[in-house]
């Protein structure tokens, strides 16, 4: 095999599958742990580019990247060594992605953006891998590959061959769920907002109404990054501009009725949302820094206890929410749908999530180690013959809180159907109408913990005992009537608007994407913060045109809508 310099590598992998609406509990006298199934022949040592910065990854005491039960069981049971040559993320990751791409210095295995993917798969520099999924993928694989009918593998195609894996869900979460400290909403004598001037008045609380009580100015009213375009964990503008009826996501290209298809981004309810933002800016409800803030520096202050209030995704209870109440334990969250201008939800986008892919190198020699590798990851985790013991070891500690997943490489989880499976089926369950040996393994043991949770009140107050933040972390996904899942079941129940575009870029996209994002992205910053002013979206609109947003639509239009 050629060895590479550079290398690529993701911490855990997106992708539908179906759920049947019942589950049955595994066999626990079934062997889940048979390791070697998937050994490779001989041993090989591949190399990686790992999208993950260690700093921010839990790992157990005296474990690292290079030493964890993932890694070494790749390594000892497969026969798979993974050489983590550099380990990025963020910019820098994207940096080295570039690097490497320009250089023709490739790894053995790579984790791509869209784009990248797209021009490496046209100049013939990755393997074609429709015959090694067939050959090497095992049944729980294609089951979850091609749960949405195919849809997203279909999407992955480059000239009718499937030259990766896509890391992604046929429907994305949206990320505009709205986190609130409850604890200050509770001491400051504040309702639950129900309209968008609902919460730019918590906001105003939380900034100005010492709701901490130490006697600081310290507190921020909402949290907000420098991610005007994609998608973003903690402090995303998506929630305010989606209580407008628009979108900032570079993937909302919405049908019209005519055939033609629209950028959200470039929409004038973008624009009122932008207003109102350079408003509260204006005002101090926002972090004065949020310009160079991006989304890991709100995680920073949530965790810390300067930020309570922000837009975000559903998973918050496994980061910086939990870290939060670590902190301090008088510390408590509920989480609440985006409300809109005039009450009631704000409009929910939805995309095929298609932002990037697993790939092989045309010139790697063992293609097939990649499916090894996400075959022996489904096993571990999202197999009915799955135990509770297992789980213990290849998921979340129950005991330390720490996710193991965040170890592997290529973990296919089929994470959206199976969060709504087991947000229904746990509900079901408290509700009476479902056994609790009924359910999934992995489904029962956040019902366990959700269970305690609930039994000592934690769901009243939304904190949590400071010796079992596990429970907290299961009880904000899943829990009922509380839990993001819970938030996220009411908006699909209602509708979201999909995107019609599915991540395959046009051919104008391949030249001028790049620089059209970084013209949003610095135009709608300057907007807030007051650089610009209002009309200067109307400017923005006009260049985006001239620079090629026009042709693009025109090219979209052409690809999805005839």
């Amino acid at each position: 095999m050629k060895k590479k310099n550079l290398s690529l590598m993701c911490a855990a992998m997106l992708a539908a599958t179906a759920i049947p609406a019942n589950f049955a509990m595994a066999d626990e006298t079934k062997d889940a742990e048979n390791l070697t199934e998937w050994a490779m022949d001989e041993p090989v040592t591949l190399t990686v580019l790992k999208n993950q910065n260690p700093a921010t990854v839990n790992y157990a005491d005296g474990e690292d990247q290079y030493n964890n039960v993932y890694y070494n069981a790749y390594r000892d049971n497969l026969g798979i060594t993974l050489d983590f040559q550099i380990c990025a993320s963020g910019d820098e990751y994207s940096q080295k992605v570039t690097l490497a791409i320009a250089s023709d210095d490739l790894p053995d295995l790579l984790y791509l953006p869209v784009a990248e993917y797209s021009q490496l798969a046209e100049a013939g520099k990755l393997a074609p891998l429709d015959d090694v999924l067939e050959q090497y993928g095992s049944e729980l694989t294609k089951k979850n590959l091609n749960s949405d009918g195919g849809k997203i593998l279909e999407a992955a195609k480059r000239n009718d061959v499937l030259y990766g894996i896509p890391s992604g869900n046929a429907e994305r979460i949206p990320s505009q769920f709205l986190w609130i400290r409850k604890d200050w909403l509770d001491k400051l004598g504040l309702d639950v907002p129900k309209t968008l001037d609902d919460v730019v008045e918590v906001a105003r609380a939380f900034k100005n109404d010492d709701p901490d009580g130490n006697g600081v100015d310290d507190t921020w009213g909402l949290g907000v990054c420098n991610e005007m375009s994609d998608y973003a964990g903690y402090g995303t503008i998506e929630g305010v501009v989606n209580a407008f009826g628009g979108s900032i996501l570079q993937y909302m290209w919405m049908p019209n009725d005519d055939g033609t298809v629209s950028y959200e981004p470039t929409s004038q309810e973008t624009r009122n949302a932008l207003e109102k933002l350079a408003a509260m800016y204006s005002e101090g409800l926002i972090n004065e820094e949020f310009g160079v803030s991006d989304t890991d520096a709100i995680s920073e202050a949530v965790a810390a206890g300067t930020c309570g209030l922000f837009y975000g995704t559903d998973g918050i209870s496994w980061g910086a929410g939990r870290d939060a109440i670590a902190n301090n334990n008088d510390c408590g969250w509920m989480v609440i749908n985006a409300p809109s201008v005039e009450g009631g939800d704000a409009t929910a986008y939805s995309y095929t999530n298609f932002d990037y892919v697993y790939a092989v190198n045309a010139n790697c020699e063992h293609p097939e180690a990649l499916i090894k590798l996400i075959n022996f990851n489904n096993d571990r985790i999202n197999s009915p013959d799955a135990t509770l013991d297992s789980l213990e070891v290849w998921g979340v500690n129950s005991k330390t809180g720490i996710n193991q997943c965040d170890y592997t490489y290529a973990l296919l989880d089929p994470y959206l159907n199976k969060a709504i499976g087991y947000n229904t089926t746990i509900g079901q369950v408290f509700a009476g109408e479902l056994k609790p040996e009924e359910l999934m393994p992995e489904a029962y043991r956040y019902y366990v913990g959700i269970k305690r949770y609930v039994d000592e009140g934690y769901d009243k107050t939304g904190s949590a005992n400071p010796d079992d933040l596990t429970a907290f972390q299961y009880a904000m996904c899943w829990g009922p009537k509380f839990g993001s899942w819970t938030r996220y079941s009411e908006l699909r129940d209602a509708g979201m608007k999909m995107s019609v575009y599915t991540g395959a870029p046009t051919k104008t996209m391949m030249k001028r994407w790049s620089t059209l994002l970084a013209l949003q992205d610095e135009t709608f910053v300057k907007i807030i913060s007051g650089s610009l002013g209002i009309e200067a979206f109307d400017d923005f609109v006009t260049q985006w045109n001239e620079q090629g947003g026009s042709t693009i639509q025109e090219e979209i239009a052409e690809m999805y809508m005839k």
